[in-house]
């Protein structure tokens, strides 16, 4: 992403108005016929034919939004160990034990109903289950793929798989053995407590998985572009990563202030739900095949207009008269146009 350079200023109009203002009295002296100009403080730029994208950007955080999971047990015994509440078990860990047996839980969004083992037919939950055993390692000593066939590789990394987590030893996964969730969960409560009888389908634990997301404060003129779907970019400091998102919500707080939600699309499993400020940029307006010109090559007019020098070559130049349509202030971009323009003609710009 290209350089920030603050808070947008709110709304086109008063970009136009501010730009006016600093452009008139920066250059002011430029004189309005073909003439002679001393070079100091400006340089040539190029206008450009192409898409200009009109973004907002603004400050936010980035936290976890509890989302309550289905759970059930496929085990019946007795609770011998349960997790704390506010817990975060992840890949390959022990969820709880029963009969002092562990239940691993894994990732992955269709529900265990049935054992692994040899002989067993081809489903999205082997798949996942063979997705769970190369990440956690136990797959690439065998030559494991993620393909549905429960084949010689499976069933050694489910020996090897057994074996690290203190499950019985063999080729086969009991059923209830382990859980498919699609991601870390978070403990919210124990729905039963420790030595109580747990019957087959009942909730051992309550859970919940923290989606990241990130919440920016806006101004109402800043977000008047921004709607349910708009693109956007969460940029994180530390470490520095820039995460691909789209607005989920935007509601009005107190005054004239919004907040805008944006859900990321792809949260890398990594990622810390621990709160920390980030940067958003939304991605409001897109015109593709317009003119493009920095502003600051914008040249404020009597009566309100705009015209850019453009270069004559040998020290001498021109003003020609422009149409300012939006303006993209996070890159410092506008878009014009008039009959005298083209692509590659050379203007002046202040440095």
């Amino acid at each position: 992403m290209t350089g920030r350079r603050g808070w947008v200023v709110a709304g086109i109009v008063v970009l136009l108005l501010a730009a006016a203002t600093v452009i008139a009295f920066a250059l002011a002296n430029r004189p309005t016929g073909a003439n002679s100009l001393p070079s100091t403080g400006l340089s040539v730029v190029h206008v450009r034919r192409g898409t200009l994208t009109v973004k907002v950007t603004g400050g936010g955080t980035l936290a976890g939004t509890p989302a309550p999971l289905a759970t059930g047990t496929r085990m019946v015994g007795t609770a011998t160990e349960l997790p704390a509440v506010g817990t975060v078990v992840t890949q390959g860990q022990v969820l709880y034990r029963i009969d002092n047996q562990p239940v691993i839980l894994l990732y992955g969004t269709t529900p265990v109903f049935r054992a692994f083992g040899p002989g067993m037919t081809v489903g999205p939950d082997l798949v996942q289950l063979e997705q769970d055993l190369i990440q956690l390692g136990y797959g690439q000593p065998y030559g494991l793929l993620a393909n549905g066939d429960f084949n010689f590789s499976d069933e050694q990394a489910v020996r090897a798989f057994n074996q690290a987590e203190g499950l019985p030893s063999g080729d086969q996964l009991a059923l209830g053995t382990v859980l498919f969730e699609p991601g870390p969960v978070v403990v919210a409560a124990d729905s039963v407590g420790l030595g109580a009888s747990v019957a087959a389908g009942g909730a051992v634990v309550s859970l919940e998985m923290d989606t990241p997301q990130a919440t920016a404060q806006l101004s109402s003129a800043q977000a008047s572009g921004i709607t349910d779907g708009t693109p956007a970019l969460v940029t994180l400091s530390s470490p520095s990563e820039i995460l691909n998102g789209k607005v989920s919500s935007v509601v009005a707080t107190s005054g004239s202030n919004v907040n805008v939600t944006v859900s990321l699309n792809n949260p890398p499993a990594t990622l810390s739900l621990a709160q920390r400020s980030v940067f958003v940029e939304f991605e409001v307006q897109t015109l593709p095949n317009v003119y493009i010109v920095p502003v600051s090559a914008l040249v404020a007019t009597v009566g309100g207009q705009y015209a850019l020098q453009a270069s004559l070559g040998g020290g001498r130049s021109t003003l020609i008269a422009v149409s300012v349509g939006a303006l993209d202030n996070t890159d410092g971009l506008a878009q014009v146009s008039g009959p005298q323009l083209r692509a590659g003609l050379p203007v002046e710009s202040a440095q």
